[in-house]
């Protein structure tokens, strides 16, 4: 799920940064109101959770500290300096992202690692490699916990202002690196083309995001939707999003948007939550992903409609926090996602200073 940008710090508008908004998921890196309709569409039906991260987990998490840590060393031998809201700057950043979603179809978790360099304040690229843990739902025997690499990923960003509209458009393709059969990656080279327009009317920034390529959660854009999918797809896509944010102080923000996905074409979809070969159990409201590990058909499969709404915070100038609800209609599924994501260049900077 798309969560808006996070909380701007002061002077100007912060927009969260990552990762990439996922993410979602989830990164330009990340993104970002909770309120009456939270209590009015989540129910405990719906939070069939399962904390518990199983043993053999462990491994991936080991593997993820490790990349932490080798690209940390890495951006403060560069010299990597902050890149806040709004990347200003110009030189090498480093953004890491503990991010997850839980609802009745289990829930997914992913940390990614974002090495990132600003040109000016124009133009600037990334390089992103996630790390999934996802946790299948308790009442499934045929799904299977799974622990592994996601699809690397790289993009090229713009940042154009004009006193009408403010236009960013970012260029994302991702490798398959990650596991079809874990549903990490669908096997083939993914692409997509976002393009977001805002303006700010002092407090307030309304904006309309139009995202086009050939696979939902590609890459880890930051104005994408938080939501971690407990599936992944393939095929051409359109996914509109539009909806006002609410700068309430330099360091809080609410939003909330409404979104349409509009596939076309043939339509594959990988489900994170079933073992291959396997039948699991559910598959009410359209949910297919939760029977079958691997589905081809038409548009339909992967369509959605719904809207989010989300809360970000930034206690300072290096960590960003995000709490957010979905709800899809076309599922019937309520998610809650967070995110926690850490400006490394900034907090080295910082501490230079």
């Amino acid at each position: 799920m798309r969560a808006s940008t996070p909380p701007k710090p002061p002077g100007k508008k912060l927009h969260f940064e990552e990762q990439e908004e996922a993410q979602s998921c989830n990164a330009p890196f990340s993104t970002n109101d909770l309120g009456t309709i939270v209590s009015a569409y989540f129910s405990p039906d719906n939070l069939g959770m399962r904390w518990k991260i199983p043993t053999r987990s462990y491994r991936g998490l080991a593997c993820a500290c490790f990349l932490i840590v080798a690209l940390n060393s890495g951006a403060s031998a560069a010299r990597a300096q902050a890149l806040a809201s709004g990347r200003a700057n110009r030189g090498m950043k480093l953004y890491e992202t503990f991010e997850g979603s839980s609802s009745s179809s289990g829930s997914v978790f992913s940390m990614s690692n974002t090495l990132g360099y600003d040109f000016n304040a124009l133009i600037g690229a990334d390089l992103t490699v996630p790390v999934y843990f996802v946790l299948p739902p308790a009442n499934n025997g045929f799904a299977g916990a799974a622990t592994g690499l996601g699809n690397l990923s790289i993009d090229g960003r713009l940042n154009l202002e004009s006193p009408v509209v403010d236009y960013q458009p970012t260029a994302t393709v991702a490798f398959p690196t990650g596991s079809t059969t874990k549903g990490f990656s669908t096997g083939s080279v993914t692409y997509d083309l976002d393009n977001r327009f805002e303006h700010d009317f002092s407090h307030l920034t309304p904006f309309f995001d139009v995202d086009v390529g050939n696979s939902l959660n590609n890459g880890n854009l930051r104005f994408r939707r938080r939501i971690q999918r407990p599936y992944v797809t393939l095929g051409k896509v359109a996914e509109f999003m539009a909806g006002p944010e609410v700068h309430l102080t330099d360091r809080l923000t609410v939003s909330a948007d409404a979104y349409d996905v509009m596939p076309w074409g043939p339509q594959t979809l990988i489900s994170r939550i079933v073992l291959p070969g396997a039948v699991g159990k559910g598959g009410k409201h359209n949910r297919t992903y939760e029977i079958v590990q691997r589905q081809v058909g038409g548009a339909k499969l992967v369509s959605d409609d719904g809207f989010d709404a989300s809360v970000a915070f930034s206690p300072n100038h290096y960590i960003d926090l995000t709490v957010a609800f979905d709800r899809s209609f076309h599922y019937g599924l309520n998610t809650i996602s967070f995110s926690v994501g850490f400006n490394i260049s900034q907090m080295l900077s910082s501490r230079r200073d």
